[in-house]
């Protein structure tokens, strides 16, 4: 196992055998649950389904309901992943974490709260998508 990703390992776990303080909200923020360390500013691409997987384009934020193992290619193409289920365990979790990318996973109706090319900023150290 690379270095890299025994750091990685190492802080996200480290992270979930501790309570995390809340954090007050400025702005527009929705909070979720921390999956995949980082911190990424980017647009967002929603994609409900398998139908929209050419859509998502380089650097683009994948938020979408939740993944499966089909949707792994897109985790080379987003700079961060955001889905409305899940948790630390989950597809979408494991996956972000392997490809070294932010993550933040169970924000009920992002898909919807949300729209395609709107800029937010997902920090996957505290579990939370920033709107601007």
């Amino acid at each position: 196992m690379p270095a890299r990703r025994r750091a990685t390992y190492r802080l996200v776990n480290a992270r979930w055998q501790t309570e995390r303080a809340g954090v007050p909200a400025k702005g527009k923020v929705l909070k979720g649950i921390a999956a995949s360390p980082g911190i990424i500013r980017g647009n967002i691409r929603i994609i409900r389904g398998e139908h929209e997987f050419g859509k998502l384009l380089a650097g683009e934020v994948l938020v979408c309901p939740y993944t499966n193992p089909a949707w792994t290619p897109l985790f080379a193409t987003a700079t961060a992943v955001v889905t409305e289920t899940g948790g630390l365990a989950s597809h979408a979790a494991i996956v972000a974490r392997e490809y070294g990318i932010p993550s933040v996973m169970g924000i009920p109706g992002i898909t919807r709260t949300l729209k395609t090319g709107q800029e937010v900023q997902v920090d996957g150290n505290r579990g939370i998508v920033s709107q601007f």
